[in-house]
């Protein structure tokens, strides 16, 4: 008679293992890529929600000194804590920056940099306004 031969099999087979790897590698990309898409989409909302508040810290500016600080810089000296405080910064500083220059004392803009628009557009008027880098403004009326 001829004996049978079991087998205890414990373990996984090498292909078994390579598709539960490459399984895990495929969503592990896909979520990675969802969470950098999020995280900047964050940002640029972020950014939109502070030139808001600058403009609206410019209008207050205004309205109590009939004319727009004149200083074309990122952070305008004039415009102090008593209008914002504290002043907004990128949240991808110094890389970006939100930039104001002054256009005439009763007209201004406001530029940055938003991650999720194409960089190709300058929505900030010549490169001397806010620099190449920037494709969002906001502008007095």
């Amino acid at each position: 008679m001829r004996r049978q031969e079991t087998r205890n099999i414990n373990g996984f087979t090498i292909v078994e293992l390579l598709v539960t790897i490459t399984i895990i590698a495929l969503l592990s990309t896909i979520g990675i890529t969802g969470y950098q898409a999020l995280s900047r989409g964050g940002r640029d909302a972020l950014r939109k929600t502070d030139l808001e508040q600058i403009r609206s810290a410019l209008e207050i500016y205004k309205s109590e000194n009939n004319s727009y600080p004149s200083v074309d810089n990122c952070i305008p000296a004039e415009l102090s804590l008593d209008y914002i405080n504290p002043y907004p910064q990128d949240p991808k500083t110094p890389a970006f920056q939100y930039c104001y220059k002054s256009t005439s004392p009763l007209t201004y803009e406001l530029c940055t940099h938003l991650e999720n628009e194409d960089q190709n557009d300058n929505y900030c008027g010549n490169e001397s306004a806010c620099g190449s880098g920037c494709n969002y403004a906001v502008v007095n009326p």
